[in-house]
């Protein structure tokens, strides 16, 4: 098949579009940040409460202070604009499905379904490049695609123990898949190669927390117990005359023609198991004031690194992958008065500020061994939303706006960011035990 060690390796000579922006090109594509719109309203990594008070909708240990079950479905929508180039990309997506249930206000169970990272990235040349050829011109451009995305399926449980101190754990199930097509278009018909990534993974999170006066702690702990690992198969290169982007043979009117080879007629695909892609572990640390029972101030830290070797085999097309990220946050919410009857004392406010470094390396061909950056990636943002609790049980709808930049240091220009969030959690007593008559 055709080579392309040349695609990117000069920028200048580069089309670049990445929906999610650069950072999405890097390793295993851009990492959820938030989980709920609560969470997101502060910037939080997730640690400290944002849904209700005393309450976050990512740390199991705090579960334990709702009264009833909740069923949480929150969508977000991100868009990405590259500064330099001014172009705009974006994408929306479900970005959580949630069940908790707690029980007799000193246990907890829940599970939660959500995307872990996504990626999509397009590379082509900026101009075909015309060669004579059999005596007739014929046009060339190289072009690089890749989409797709890992999945999370979280199960906890805590508990509450004394004092103040609670415990939790969440054992998360990760899977997905990606589809890659390396091309050369020739007087534009694509001669494509394809390979496709079948993901999966276990991570584990332990959670405590500890109330010492009036001041609250959260800690959380993070590893791997089988680092994310996926099935590459390499499919046979074909024709794809029709365009489609698909090895087939169905004939298509606007482009017409049939691919070739046929399908039938091509070797079994090839198939290998690609391991320590991915091999997270994190600790965070999180801490609140409450003022006047209803306004919390909170300030977080998190430290994630990734301890894989990153198999230079994974198809990708930068050969940078983020070995570690630092996220600190601030925030401030205005909790709703629950002994009021005034519409206005029904709405929760949140505001915060974030601010992250992510240091990457990336793998050097000549002495086959991966080097450190040394410029990181930093961004900064703010984030303001409300909620709006309806119905004794606690029915709730939040929102949220994210506005944010990410600045990377001699390879991009600055990217700006802005994020808005919906989300809608239904409450519903369970467990209950009913009385006699």
């Amino acid at each position: 098949m055709f080579p392309l060690k040349k695609l990117i390796q000069i920028l200048l000579f580069i089309s670049l579009s990445i929906a999610q922006g650069p950072v999405n090109s890097f390793g295993i594509g851009n990492h959820q940040r938030w989980s709920s719109p609560s969470q997101g309203g502060i910037g939080s990594v997730g640690l400290v409460p944002s849904f209700q008070n005393n309450v976050s909708l990512s740390n199991p240990v705090t579960w334990s202070s709702l009264k009833f079950t909740h069923l949480s479905v929150s969508y977000n929508g991100l868009e990405s604009k590259i500064v330099k180039n001014n172009a705009n990309n974006g994408f929306s997506n479900l970005q959580s499905v949630q069940l908790i249930i707690p029980v007799k206000q000193k246990y907890a169970f829940g599970i939660e379904l959500h995307p872990y990272s996504y990626q999509e990235i397009i590379l082509s040349d900026t101009a075909y490049n015309d060669i004579i050829a059999f005596e007739d011109t014929v046009s060339i451009q190289n072009k690089y695609d890749q989409a797709g995305g890992i999945m999370a399926l979280d199960l906890s449980l805590s508990s509450s123990l004394f004092n103040g101190n609670n415990i939790g754990f969440t054992m998360q199930l990760l899977f997905g898949s990606s589809r890659q097509n390396k091309s050369l278009l020739l007087n534009q018909i694509p001669y494509t190669q394809s390979s496709r990534l079948n993901y999966s993974g276990i991570n584990s999170t332990l959670y405590i927390s500890q109330k010492v006066n009036l001041i609250n702690f959260y800690l959380n702990s993070s590893f791997s117990i089988n680092p994310l690992e996926a099935i590459y198969t390499k499919l046979y290169p074909f024709d794809d005359t029709n365009k489609n982007g698909y090895h087939d043979f169905t004939y298509n009117y606007l482009n017409p023609g049939y691919d070739f080879p046929h399908p039938n007629d091509v070797p079994e695909p090839n198939e290998s198991r690609i391991t320590d892609i991915y091999d997270k572990s994190s600790i965070g640390m999180g801490i609140t004031r409450k003022i006047l029972n209803r306004i919390q101030l909170s300030a977080e830290l998190e430290k994630n690194t990734d301890n894989s070797s990153f198999d230079i085999r994974l198809p990708n097309s930068f050969n940078y992958r983020i070995k570690s990220n630092d996220n600190y946050s601030f925030g401030i919410i205005w909790f709703p008065d629950d002994l009021s009857f005034r519409f206005i004392d029904n709405f929760t406010f949140r505001s915060g500020f974030l601010y992250s470094t992510y240091s990457f390396d990336e793998y050097e061909n000549l002495n086959q061994s991966r080097i450190d950056n040394k410029n990181d990636i930093t961004q900064f943002g703010y984030t303001i939303g409300f909620g709006y609790k309806f119905k004794a049980v606690g029915n709730q709808i939040d929102f949220t706006y994210y506005s944010g930049s990410r600045d990377y240091p001699n390879i991009y220009n600055d990217e700006t960011l802005r994020e808005f969030q919906i989300g809608l959690s239904i409450a519903d007593i369970w467990f209950i035990k009913r009385r006699q008559r």
